[in-house]
């Protein structure tokens, strides 16, 4: 006798979506860099008016859109990358599907999040 548990396919269990957490934290990052990045490159386009100064109404909120997509991202990162709960050992046969575009698009709200915080280190270079 062996051993070793066979990975047994579970039944389909109702994993906590990441799509919501994901929305949540993109527009809030894209709110957060609104009031910098946009501004930033509208300039190096070449776009320049009076007008780009009204963009920084925005820029009060910035920390707390930050901390918000942050937030959004820890939870949906939570979602994606925990394994279900009662899930036996994972194996190659499929037991435990992953769901790849959900994160690949994790991984490009992540990128969207790092330029808000990344901006203030690098704005001097382009000014």
């Amino acid at each position: 006798m062996s051993d070793a548990t066979p990975c047994r396919p579970h039944a389909p269990m109702a994993a906590p979506r990441s799509a919501p957490a994901l929305t949540l934290a993109g527009v809030a990052a894209l709110l957060a860099s609104a009031c910098c990045v946009g501004p930033l490159l509208l300039a190096l386009l070449g776009i320049s008016g009076a007008w780009i100064s009204r963009m920084r109404w925005l820029e009060p909120y910035s920390n707390a859109l930050l901390v918000l997509a942050l937030a959004a991202l820890g939870l949906a990162a939570w979602r994606l990358f925990q394994p279900p709960a009662g899930a036996g050992p994972t194996c190659d046969t499929g037991c435990r599907q992953i769901n790849a575009s959900a994160r690949r698009w994790f991984w490009l709200v992540a990128l969207l999040t790092l330029i808000p915080l990344l901006l203030p280190l690098l704005a001097p270079l382009f000014y």
